[in-house]
């Protein structure tokens, strides 16, 4: 019995470049979906916006936001992922400069909490879509790999290197939450990053000089649409960002 091969060539989903071009018009369209939603939450709130007003600010139909998301909170999480890849994103740069363990993580620790405090893009949306639970720090496995490079290089002495990273986190979260409700000031950001680099095993007066050390310039992504005003109003009752932490620029005031 003669088996007849099928032909390839004749099989559009089998051309890397026809399946190349699906995959970035897919990236397009979810992309314009993200953009078109995090326009209208700034222009309008969360609550007063449609699936249909996405799709038709991001010009697309009304069916082709569910191969994408099935709820409209659901669009809100990617928005909110997205701004933090970004705002990471923003970071790397001066990260790649930096080839000391203990700087790297005393810098990345002070901008995650400065653009937690005063990126009022960030704040405004989370807080407009209910998303506040979200607190805005390094992500879980590039800490990992900055305490990680740290021990190798024996600028680090810790027995366990997950259960520090754990602590490092909630001690991240917590301080960052309270310094947002105002329970405690906008000191604790050097506080919490020199106790941070002391449970890492470094020394007193090298931690003092780390947390002392001022932010590179950082130009932090805009999100907000030109003519957007603010829909929502985020008060803080924080003080003044200390002087060494004025370098880092917010654009989306």
């Amino acid at each position: 019995m003669e088996v007849l091969e099928t032909n390839k060539d004749n099989n559009p989903a089998s051309d890397p470049g026809v399946a190349g071009q699906e995959t970035s018009k897919r990236r397009m369209t979810r992309k314009a979906l993200l953009t078109a939603a995090r326009d209208l939450v700034f222009i309008k709130g969360h609550d007063r916006i449609s699936v249909q007003e996405i799709t038709g600010r991001a010009k697309v139909g009304t069916g082709t936001y569910y191969n994408y998301f099935e709820t409209k909170q659901d669009v809100f999480v990617a928005i909110a992922e997205d701004m933090q890849r970004q705002i990471a994103e923003s970071l790397q740069e001066s990260r790649d400069a930096i080839n000391d363990p203990a700087t790297k993580v005393a810098v990345t620790l002070k901008y995650y909490f400065t653009q937690a405090l005063d990126n009022q893009d960030w704040r405004e949306f989370i807080a407009c879509v209910g998303l506040n639970d979200i607190c805005l720090q390094q992500a879980p496995e590039q800490l990992r790999a900055d305490i990680e490079r740290g021990v190798k290089a024996g600028r680090f002495r810790i027995d366990d290197i997950h259960f520090t990273q754990h602590l490092i986190e909630g001690m991240i979260t917590h301080v960052t939450r309270g310094m947002l409700k105002g329970d405690i000031g906008r000191n604790s950001i050097e506080r919490c990053v020199r106790s941070i680099l002391q449970m890492l095993g470094l020394p007193d007066l090298v931690t003092k000089a780390l947390t002392q050390t001022p932010l590179p310039p950082i130009a932090a992504p805009r999100h907000r649409p030109a003519a957007a005003k603010p829909a929502q109003a985020v008060q803080s009752n924080v003080a003044e960002l200390p002087q060494q932490f004025v370098n880092v620029k917010d654009f989306s005031r």
